[in-house]
């Protein structure tokens, strides 16, 4: 064990000795977060002594303790959210990876499968059987509630599939399905799942089947529709909030305050710039997702109502016009599913922000807060005060001069870095109205004109100020998203699932790829003996000039036009030397010398 491991571990007791426990994340990251703010580095080069050692415990152990410390909060809620985002997000892509791997199977099952001709009864009842078991797993996938699902229900949706299977596909016409190269038959198979469920769901809106499959209302209809405004509300008072802290440091010269309240109140500001970071990042989502829900439902009902208008009082129609509805059907209602599974994730995540929000406490008395409600938050622009020189190394980028101004990604998160180099991580809006400035593929942003001017004149000090704001203060590093910075710091996630993140060390490595990539179309169908394809030619030549019988084989070809062929008697077994059985009596004839020559020999 490393000395940076004993710290760990000697903080985990001790917290827990003092009815304080902490994760090993949390402890891990603040004793690396220490360790960096003296060497500049996040893990040990040398050995320390135990004076070092000590000394780099208690103030770990110091720092862990002040629970209700702002910045401490801070790294608690990103760590917490983080690893609960990145563990639904592995939990349903390993999901989807399972699935997919399960589809997969059967599906190699089906196209793997080699039948004789299009007569092979035993051959074509396998095959029908490999493509129900397919079939009854995709209509597994939609089944919300799989422990609740018994026999009965099995049995009754087994029914419905192979109802639906012999509509679409019989048996007895398996024929062309066996023609078809590999491609074509995972591509039918695709279609006819598709179709199965579409099927099952149009039988289940009149009242005629559909078991274990949610109906629109279920996949439209839950708590998790609501979370939308209740985000939206949340992200408007956390706003209102960051604006009242905001105006006070730009107003910071009318109250009488402490440095220690100061800087808290600078720390509390980061906590809900973070906390709401997070809120309009599960909004978007959230949107998002109710975009795709609206369409799909819309899409839903109409596939729906043409389907009852095509079959209301017909028992049969044209494929042409049933199968595409069908199978449009069945998409919407599997992303009406997939958009579901997705919505209650957020749920959960939206829970654990109200949560961590809850611990938080803002120490801002409430006189002061009503004040800056008062004030002016903003001051008006004035675009002359600003000294810019193109040639500065510096590109000023202006909503006339530039097509996609309102697309340009802003770095660290849109903050003035001027306030945050010279007021020690105050966490101010820029204004792109003054423009967006460009140094070395950074987009800076500024509060005000005086802060572009001493950023033009000393661009990189300010570049390099907001990394060691970042190294004293830790909250800032993920809220600017500068960690390809601190790429040595070894933050790891466990999970419940067993599965870890940790941020990736980069490093430089020679990958040699050709310059010029040459694409290998090869028919897997081609035969390339030639012995095969000179035997195929005389087969086809000889099938061709000669009439074909029933008893047709596969060689045919090496017929004669006699009914049976048969080879000539001959009068002894052997041409050579004396064998029982011949008669000594009657001449033998040898070949001897060249093959036009023959000798007679008595």
């Amino acid at each position: 064990m490393n000395q940076l491991d004993e710290v760990v571990k000697f903080a985990l007791y001790q917290c827990r000795a003092r009815n304080n426990p902490i994760t090993e994340t949390l402890a891990s990251y603040v004793a690396q977060t220490i360790l960096n703010k003296r060497t500049n580095k996040f893990y040990l080069e040398e050995k320390l002594n135990e004076s070092e050692l000590n000394e780099l415990k208690n103030e770990t152990l110091n720092k862990l303790s002040n629970q209700n410390a702002p910045d401490l909060k801070t790294i608690q809620l990103q760590i917490q959210y983080d690893s609960a985002y990145v563990e639904m997000e592995l939990q349903r892509q390993e999901k989807i990876k399972k699935q997919s791997n399960e589809t997969g199977k059967y599906i190699d099952d089906v196209v793997t499968l080699e039948i004789k001709n299009a007569k092979d009864f035993e051959g074509l009842t396998t095959l029908y059987t490999k493509m129900f078991h397919y079939l009854i797993y995709k209509n597994k996938e939609l089944i919300e509630d799989p422990i609740n699902f018994d026999a009965q229900a099995q049995f009754n949706m087994d029914k419905e599939v192979g109802a639906a299977l012999e509509s679409v596909i019989p048996r007895a016409a398996l024929g062309p399905f066996v023609s078809l190269n590999p491609s074509e038959k995972v591509t039918q198979l695709v279609e006819l799942a598709n179709l199965v469920i579409g099927i099952r769901l149009f039988n289940k809106k009149i009242g005629k089947g559909g078991v274990s499959l949610s109906s629109l209302e279920d996949l439209t209809k839950y708590n998790a529709r609501e979370l939308s405004e209740q985000i939206k509300q949340i992200a408007l008072e956390t706003i209102e909030q960051c604006e009242i802290y905001t105006t006070f440091f730009i107003n910071q010269d009318k109250f009488q305050m402490n440095n220690e309240d100061i800087e808290k109140y600078k720390d509390e500001l980061a906590f809900l710039r973070q906390y709401l970071s997070y809120i309009l990042s599960l909004q978007e989502d959230i949107e998002q997702s109710e975009t795709m829900i609206e369409q799909n439902r819309i899409r839903f009902i109409k596939e729906m109502e043409d389907l009852k208008k095509l079959l209301e009082h017909k028992s049969s129609a044209p494929k042409e016009q049933v199968y595409p509805k069908f199978a449009l059907l069945a998409q919407s209602h599997i992303g009406l599913f997939e958009d579901k599974q997705i919505s209650i994730e957020r749920v959960e995540l939206s829970r654990l922000l109200v949560d961590l929000r809850k611990m938080m406490k803002l120490s801002m008395p409430l006189a002061i807060q009503k004040q800056c409600k008062q004030m002016e938050s903003t001051q008006p622009d004035n675009l002359a005060l600003i000294n810019y020189q193109p040639e500065s190394g510096v590109q000023r980028l202006l909503p006339q001069n530039t097509p996609d101004f309102m697309q340009t990604q802003l770095d660290y998160f849109g903050f003035c870095i001027w306030s945050v180099v010279k007021k020690n991580g105050l966490l101010i809006p820029g204004k792109p109205s003054l423009g967006v400035f460009r140094y070395r593929d950074k987009n800076c942003v500024f509060s005000n004109e005086i802060a572009i001017n001493e950023f033009l004149s000393e661009p990189q000090r300010y570049l390099t100020g907001v990394i060691d704001i970042c190294r004293q203060k830790p909250h800032l590093i993920r809220l600017f998203r500068v960690e390809e910075n601190f790429k040595n710091l070894n933050l790891k996630l466990t999970f419940e699932s067993g599965s870890l993140l940790s941020n990736k060390l980069m490093v430089d490595k020679d990958v040699q790829t050709p310059v010029h990539f040459i694409e290998k179309n090869l028919d897997p169908n081609y035969c390339w003996n030639e012995w095969e394809l000179r035997r195929k030619a005389i087969q086809m030549a000889n099938i061709r000039k000669r009439q074909t019988k029933a008893s047709q084989t596969i060689l045919s070809n090496f017929k004669v036009d006699s009914e049976a062929q048969v080879y000539e008697m001959k009068d002894q077994s052997t041409s050579t030397g004396q064998n029982k059985g011949l008669n000594p009596l009657r001449p033998r004839n040898y070949i001897v010398g060249l093959r036009d020559k023959t000798y007679n020999q008595q």
